[in-house]
């Protein structure tokens, strides 16, 4: 499991999740990716195209961090998740709280 920052300028944060985000993943990566998602007051591209896994917790520190960031008047995007972590954030919900896009230039837009 790991996070690394792909992009972070003063108009955007741009992150990649690599791995499952079960207790054991969510507890690698949650400080860090919450402070470099939310520290910047930019908007945030998350791309979570190599999740294999999503656990409930997982769901809830992407929230976390996405209503953190909209209290700054900017929003989060999560982008090409694959088909069983889509299912799932759709089944909970998480698409009315985070927009989620197929593709990095669709996430770009969305953020325009």
């Amino acid at each position: 499991m790991h996070l690394t920052v792909v992009r972070a300028d003063s108009s955007i944060t741009h992150v990649a999740i690599v791995g499952r985000l079960d207790i054991d993943g969510v507890n690698q990566i949650a400080d860090k990716f919450v402070f470099t998602t939310t520290s910047a007051r930019t908007s945030a591209v998350v791309d979570i195209s190599q999740v294999t896994f999503i656990a409930s917790l997982g769901m809830g520190m992407l929230v976390g961090a996405a209503k953190a960031i909209q209290r700054h008047g900017t929003k989060m995007v999560l982008v090409a998740p694959p088909h069983l972590v889509h299912d799932a954030l759709v089944a909970a919900g998480i698409g009315h709280v985070i927009p989620i896009a197929a593709s990095e230039a669709e996430a770009l837009e969305m953020l325009r």
